[in-house]
């Protein structure tokens, strides 16, 4: 009898470790980092600090609306970075850079104007690897930039 409930406690815990083994095999390691400004806090962009898609939330929720402050996640896997500066408690501002292989100081983006649960929606969908630029109507933005300033 004890050897058939040290055969059931085994058959348990390998059971146990195989449900993890899968809980693992569907996570995808996320290779997101951020960059912020928010009053006097600051991470560059070169600092590659990593982010989950819950902390993205929670440090764009405490944004202030002050138009200097902005916040950016660039996912390394994919290549795709997008930026947002918080107008107003429910109003963003968002863009994507368009990278350019031009000798040029014109910074192209898409840019779009939102609110708060359309970000979220669309944030969610950037964190799961999933299609997330048709989330908003976005528009070809240009301005200038000093020359040392290019990505």
């Amino acid at each position: 009898m004890k050897n058939k409930v040290k055969e059931n406690q085994n058959s348990i815990n390998i059971y146990e470790n195989s449900q993890v083994e899968e809980i693992l095999q569907d996570t995808k390691f996320q290779n997101i980092t951020y960059y912020k400004q928010n009053s006097s806090e600051i991470i560059g962009h070169n600092k590659l600090v990593s982010i989950d898609f819950l902390k993205a939330m929670s440090e764009m929720e405490k944004q202030d609306w002050n138009e200097d402050n902005h916040i950016g996640f660039e996912n390394h896997r994919t290549n795709e970075i997008v930026q947002f500066i918080r107008k107003a408690k429910n109003n963003w501002y968002a863009d994507v850079p368009i990278k350019s292989n031009e000798k040029s100081n014109n910074r192209l983006c898409w840019g779009a104007y939102s609110d708060s649960k359309t970000i979220s929606n669309m944030m969610r969908l950037f964190f799961e690897e999933v299609e997330w630029f048709g989330m908003i109507n976005w528009k070809i933005m240009s301005w200038r930039i000093p020359l040392d300033d290019r990505y």
